[in-house]
């Protein structure tokens, strides 16, 4: 049965729309209550018990992300979670589950840029760390020049020059091998890098691209632009150690 949770408070008004969130799963909503992410600065709009049920709705509740447990994972599921995400105007879902089949976990690495998969059992602090990193997307994505602190100077709203741009180091091949690989350390740092690096490279390329209808869009994604790719610069030396500590080949 369908159990809808809105929390929106129409009277609170900020400068800054809060993100978002769909919890899917019995006990998703206390979950991400319990690790800090439903606060101040986001809020679970919707709360379905499974997965079944949030794509049963009439409900078209646009959200920023998705947070499931879905216990079992087919080759099927991954696209009906891709699909009903993108339809709920998503950035991204997180997808907490027990058990799936080697095509399964293969297409959710090939979704990567929409998906990102948590395999169960998994600790609150990585919980967090995903889910706090994703939102920090959407909040780039619902960002407005509006309320974003510029002065007259700054370069980031000038046209994106190549040269001032960070080169990309590693390549999505290199960072699908990344995702797909074991490691001696007791958590999944490695992927969930990995994970967010590839999204972080789509969302460049997305606003690297994007057409324009009028110039305050055009300085928009200059901006996006600039700072997206200055973040996926920063992801990409982190993982740079991350692998000299793990001896991970990236060549």
């Amino acid at each position: 049965m369908e159990n809808i949770e809105k929390n929106s408070n129409p009277d609170e008004e900020t400068k800054l729309a809060k993100t978002r969130i769909i919890a899917i799963g019995l006990q998703t909503s206390e979950l991400l209550e319990s690790v800090g992410i439903a606060n101040s600065n986001s809020q679970i709009v919707i709360h379905f018990d499974d997965f079944e049920a949030w794509q049963s709705s009439s409900d078209n509740e646009q959200v920023d992300l998705v947070v499931m447990q879905c216990p079992n994972v087919f080759p099927e599921t991954v696209q009906a979670i891709t699909e009903t995400t993108m339809a709920s105007g998503a950035t991204r879902a997180v997808v907490i589950y027990h058990y799936t089949q080697e095509v399964a976990r293969q297409l959710m690495e090939d979704s990567s840029s929409i998906i990102t998969p948590l395999r169960a059992p998994i600790s609150s602090e990585d919980l967090k760390a995903v889910c706090e990193a994703d939102l920090a997307m959407a909040t780039i994505r619902n960002s407005s020049l509006e309320f974003v602190e510029l002065r007259e100077d700054d370069d980031s709203l000038q046209t994106s020059d190549p040269e001032t741009i960070p080169p990309k180091k590693y390549s999505q091949e290199v960072l699908s091998r990344v995702a797909k690989i074991s490691t001696s350390i007791d958590c999944e740092c490695p992927h969930h890098l990995s994970a967010l690096l590839t999204a972080l490279t789509v969302f460049e390329d997305y606003c690297k691209v994007c057409e324009s209808r009028n110039e305050e869009d055009v300085m928009l994604h200059s901006l996006l632009y600039r700072k997206t790719a200055q973040a996926r610069s920063i992801m990409e030396d982190a993982l740079t150690v991350l692998a000299d500590v793990e001896d991970i080949e990236l060549n």
